[in-house]
């Protein structure tokens, strides 16, 4: 399966086509457009951005769910139009990073600046889950969390699933220092894989590398795997937190049936 980037009433975004026909709606946006009320300080703008998104998929919610991220890997799934709670752009649960759901017309949405928004989808079970996943929620393995929670709950196959990595910050441009790096190599037998040394104090680190072979381990077959290979810190039309520090807005990642 490939990407696409589409520019659509002048906004670009990015999707799998095959994804599309075989039910989701789905798009990951640009910097040409803000997601984040906190980093707009405008709901009303947030919203006037999502009509534009709705339009692109040809396809509005019922109501749009979010969590407020935390790093975790805590997954939340929606059963009801009144889960959760009510914000400015819909519903939203508390210290979440996870959503899921087989409900029509729900949609969901994870922010993202650098980290990595993962969407996973049954195309058998018709149930979705949009994952933000961080350094930390790597380290976690959220995505595999989300693995074990769709087959608990929707009788999901892992051999089934597909799994899209969205734009993230990549290799190159992630960098940590020894402290983060003790993490990984105490959770990640086989570190030396996924990182390299940059000089006696800091490390690059390959995030989607990790997240790809976690899946792997977990039994997905690899031509279900779609990497959005952009790395959000090294391409200008999309937003970055280490690159735009204060100036940093949030794209996101929409899923829908």
């Amino acid at each position: 399966m490939n990407y696409e980037i589409i520019e659509h009433n002048k906004h670009k975004f990015i999707y799998v086509d095959e994804l599309k026909k075989m039910g989701l709606y789905h798009c990951f946006t640009a910097k040409d457009m803000d997601l984040g009320v906190k980093t707009t300080k405008n709901p009303m703008l947030v919203n006037k951005n999502l009509e534009l998104i709705y339009d692109f998929l040809g396809k509005k919610p019922t109501v749009l769910f979010n969590g407020f991220q935390v790093h975790g890997d805590n997954i939340k799934i929606i059963r009801s139009i009144e889960d959760g709670f009510e914000n400015d752009t819909g519903r939203y649960f508390p210290d979440t990073d996870g959503l899921m759901t087989s409900k029509r017309g729900i949609g969901l949405i994870t922010r993202f600046a650098d980290c990595t928004p993962i969407v996973v989808y049954d195309p058998i079970n018709k149930v979705h889950a949009n994952i933000h996943s961080g350094w930390r929620g790597t380290l976690k393995t959220i995505v595999n969390k989300a693995i074990d929670v769709m087959a608990e709950n929707f009788s999901s196959n892992v051999s089934d699933i597909i799994v899209v990595l969205g734009p993230s910050i990549s290799k190159e441009d992630f960098e940590v220092e020894e402290d983060v790096y003790s993490m990984f190599k105490e959770r990640f037998s086989n570190i030396s894989d996924f990182s390299v040394a940059k000089n006696e104090t800091k490390y690059l680190i390959d995030l989607k590398g990790i997240i790809k072979y976690v899946l792997l381990e977990k039994g997905m077959k690899q031509k279900n795997i779609v990497d959005i290979d952009l790395s959000t810190y090294s391409t200008s039309f999309l937003h970055s937190y280490r690159r735009d520090k204060e100036e940093y807005g949030l794209m996101g990642a929409i899923t829908l049936i």
